[in-house]
């Protein structure tokens, strides 16, 4: 296998891992796979701008948002861009929402796109930023807000 096919599958496990352990809330797992500083930009869902924050403060933000909500992200095909220690990574993604008794509707879902920035960090990639481009998205839109009243 060369070299650039083993950097693209690195990065391509980086980002499957990314859904994996937010939808099975693993949060040190999902924290290990980001940089000490992140980017994101989820201003097409959002509104907003994009923030720069401690890897630290983003993972403690979703499971935080996301402790009495189910998730399913479905992301791929994953398109890989390498250019030295710095990486790429494009992917569709549909997020499924769920929270029990959200009284706008219990179901909400994202569909769009991700684009992944990744550093190379010894043998390794962290994610240094991530953008949502949001192409719709379904049902109950406040679902977030719903549930973190609820706790």
């Amino acid at each position: 296998m060369s070299r650039e096919v083993e950097g693209a599958d690195s990065v391509r496990s980086v980002v499957i891992g990314v859904a994996h352990h937010i939808d099975a809330k693993r949060w040190a797992e999902l924290r290990a796979l980001y940089a000490d500083e992140v980017r994101t930009d989820y201003t097409s869902l959002f509104g907003g701008e994009p923030q720069t924050q401690s890897g630290d403060t983003l993972i403690a933000g979703w499971s935080g948002l996301l402790e009495t909500v189910a998730t399913q992200h479905l992301l791929g095909p994953i398109d890989v861009d390498l250019d030295g220690p710095r990486a790429t990574a494009r992917c569709h993604v549909r997020a499924l929402h769920h929270a029990k008794g959200a009284p706008g509707g219990e179901l909400w879902e994202v569909l769009g796109h991700y684009v992944f920035t990744l550093v190379r960090e010894g043998e390794g990639w962290t994610i240094s930023g991530m953008t949502l481009e949001t192409f719709a998205q379904t049902g109950n839109t406040r679902l977030l807000a719903e549930a973190g009243a609820r706790r």
